[in-house]
């Protein structure tokens, strides 16, 4: 659908080039590890009022699939994570990219995942300013002071 809108439109179709390669949805709609790491790879790129027609339900069945697993934990304790304060929202973003990792089986630092959830934060019209700015360089700092604790 996006890429034959985007044949037609080309440069003027801003929802064509954001919303490129979002996943296809899972084969007889059920979700799998690699799909969910696949649309979460995804998703770290788009912000939070983007792809209207695409966010809220792959938000909604990565979150539901995360939910389920046995095998996928995520923990988040809001005094980390300053920013969640300002944005709720950004929580389910975070939870996302937490479980990404796990799901890929690597490690990444605290501070690599401020920056990313930063990323889609930015991205979101109208979500940034100052207050963001702060919470988020704030939370970067308690990041860094998590990881050389390592």
């Amino acid at each position: 659908m996006h890429v034959a809108a985007l044949l037609l439109w080309g440069p003027w179709c801003w929802t064509c080039w954001t919303c490129a390669g979002a996943p296809d949805w899972p084969a007889q709609g059920e979700a799998h590890a690699r799909w969910v790491r696949q649309a979460i790879e995804w998703r770290m790129n788009i912000g939070l009022n983007d792809c209207t027609d695409i966010v809220p339900a792959l938000d909604a069945w990565t979150l539901e699939w995360l939910s389920e697993s046995d095998q996928i934990h995520v923990e988040v304790n809001t005094a980390d994570w300053p920013f969640l304060a300002y944005v709720p929202e950004l929580q389910s973003v975070l939870i996302q990219r937490l479980a990404y990792d796990q799901l890929s089986f690597q490690t990444s630092t605290q501070a690599d995942i401020v920056r990313d959830v930063r990323f889609v934060a930015k991205r979101s019209e109208g979500l940034w300013d100052d207050a963001l700015k702060r919470a988020f360089d704030n939370a970067e700092g308690l990041a860094k002071r998590r990881d050389s604790a390592r």
